[in-house]
């Protein structure tokens, strides 16, 4: 069974054979702030992601994946769907927006299941080659 609590920053260290399909270069005590979230199957943390707000008008949204879930990729990414789901819901019309290695489709298809669409804007950013992504939603 899959249960979510409050992520907090030691759950970011128990997920040691990691994916991370979104790109952010913030420290790991901003992560805990905004929304942010921890799945656990049978008391393995399994993924946790959020959002962190930059502004009163501004996220972006990280996220770190254990490779078992590969193993139940589907329902993993209907777990995430839902779970991104409600936090961007809960953040109302906020602009959120999230960098992916370029060429790393998992990041690809994961951004694009939580709702979030190709932008055409591209940013200089610390992280090697990035595609932009960000949401429908105008602040």
């Amino acid at each position: 069974m899959i249960l979510f609590h409050e992520f907090k920053i030691e759950d970011w260290h128990k997920i040691k054979d990691a994916i991370e399909p979104f790109a952010i270069d913030k420290p790991l005590d901003v992560l805990a702030t905004g929304i942010s979230m921890t799945a656990e199957e049978d008391g393995e943390a399994m993924v946790c992601g959020g959002i962190v707000f930059e502004s009163d008008t501004e996220g972006i949204v990280w996220c770190k994946v254990s490779k078992k879930c590969l193993s139940h990729s589907i329902s993993w990414a209907r777990t995430m769907k839902e779970a991104f789901g409600l936090m961007i819901d809960a953040v109302g019309d906020m602009n959120i927006r999230t960098y992916i290695l370029d060429g790393f489709c998992k990041g690809d298809k994961l951004a694009r299941l939580i709702g979030l669409k190709k932008s055409e804007e591209t940013e200089t950013h610390p992280v090697p080659v990035l595609a932009l992504m960000r949401s429908g939603r105008k602040p």
